[in-house]
């Protein structure tokens, strides 16, 4: 028989880590489109989406790596107990893994645009300088690791919904302003 766990979710991340959760959500929800959709535009539109998606990822990037500063120099609060010892590690998983795959997508968002020359075209504001069709391997890796980022986006949401239906805790109290 599963043992019911209640945590204390009174503990809660620093003023800090919750301004950069909620802010790097909302900014990848709005990038993660952008880079789907730049595909199929005219060079124009494209040239112009690609500086909107740029300036968020490069924000995003520079909010996660003052969020792994914050990892290390913050209290945060107590591992959340499921009652399951794969689910407990499932978690910590979940958790790390975002910081590594925002990381590595930025980086490769960063790769792309100087190896494809993309800079040029944004700092001249020129779409002509736009590669007609940009198929390089940091592109690809950028674009996996966006898909990546939605799957474990999703299988988050998932088990904080999963968490409240079976152990009838509200675990966002931890992380809302």
């Amino acid at each position: 028989m599963k043992k019911i766990i209640k945590n204390n979710l009174s503990e809660k991340y620093s003023k800090g880590t919750i301004i950069i959760h909620w802010i790097s959500l909302v900014l990848i929800i709005l990038l993660l489109p952008t880079g789907f959709l730049m595909q199929e535009m005219k060079a124009e539109m494209r040239l112009n989406l690609l500086r909107v998606h740029t300036l968020f990822g490069i924000l995003i990037f520079v909010l996660t790596l003052i969020r792994i500063l914050f990892f290390f120099r913050n209290q945060r609060p107590s591992k959340l107990e499921t009652g399951s010892s794969f689910h407990n590690k499932l978690v910590v998983w979940i958790e790390s893994s975002f910081y590594y795959l925002l990381i590595f997508l930025c980086l490769s968002g960063i790769t792309t645009l100087i190896t494809s020359n993309l800079t040029e075209a944004i700092q001249n504001s020129e779409a002509s300088l736009l590669p007609k069709k940009l198929d390089t391997p940091p592109l690809i890796t950028h674009r996996a690791l966006a898909i990546l980022l939605i799957v474990l986006l999703i299988v988050h949401i998932g088990g904080v919904v999963t968490h409240y239906l079976k152990n009838k805790e509200n675990t966002l109290k931890r992380i809302l302003p």
